[in-house]
């Protein structure tokens, strides 16, 4: 089974609880800020499942969601009608125009466990950026050992899966459940991302653009091509 296989039954499992599970994250004030800050007038969203918040993108820009799956796809476009909505695989991706501002929300790298294949994604990213335009990567973190975690709907079940950086992810609903391999970020893949290109300018932990730190919860990355 490929990976893409994977992801895809992995999302089908947990798409009819998807956006309830997401619905208290508290992230979309922060995306709307960002789309605002730097006057984008053109953005890409990497990863937009199903739109919430390409939604808050449209308000303030043109945009372009691009995500694997066209069942999230079907629902971006019934939330967010002004966005083009493209299925790309976020290793593949190409456009001929490029971006003021790029943004991957909810960690959309994270089933990507491959360095390598991370790496290539961020050299897309750089190459699609206009010269002053920036990126805004919300990254997963974890840190520490196994890991129960109750929020909202959902349970997540984090296990290290021997590899740094690397979990065995189970989530479970009232009727379903999914496992999957994810990679968190660490400060270390951070340093390394002039090496595809960007410039890191900001390094937050959280929604409130609070510097981060080893116990944070995510890892917000704000950069520009070098």
């Amino acid at each position: 089974m490929t990976d893409i296989e994977e992801i895809r039954r992995y999302y089908d499992a947990i798409l009819p609880f998807y956006d309830d599970s997401l619905a208290d994250r508290g992230d979309l004030p922060f995306w709307e800020a960002m789309a605002a800050r730097w006057g984008a007038t053109r953005i890409l969203e990497l990863g937009c499942g199903t739109g919430r918040v390409t939604e808050v993108l449209s308000r303030h820009a043109t945009v372009i969601g691009v995500d694997l799956l066209i069942e999230m796809l079907r629902h971006a476009a019934g939330r967010a009608p002004r966005a083009r909505l493209v299925a790309a695989d976020l290793r593949r991706f190409a456009f001929a125009a490029k971006f003021d501002l790029i943004v991957l929300a909810d960690d959309p790298m994270a089933h990507l466990t491959s360095i390598e294949d991370r790496a290539r994604v961020v050299r897309l990213i750089a190459d699609h950026l206009t010269p002053d335009g920036r990126v805004v990567l919300e990254g997963l973190y974890r840190h520490g050992g196994k890991r129960d975690i109750r929020r909202g709907i959902v349970e997540e079940s984090w296990i290290p899966a021997g590899v740094p950086s690397i979990w065995r992810v189970s989530y479970r609903y009232q009727t379903a459940g999914a496992t999957s391999l994810m990679r968190s970020w660490s400060r270390q893949e951070v340093d390394h991302l002039a090496d595809a290109g960007l410039h890191v300018e900001s390094v937050w932990g959280d929604f409130n653009e609070a510097p981060f730190h080893d116990h944070s919860e995510r890892i917000i990355v704000v950069g520009h091509r070098q």
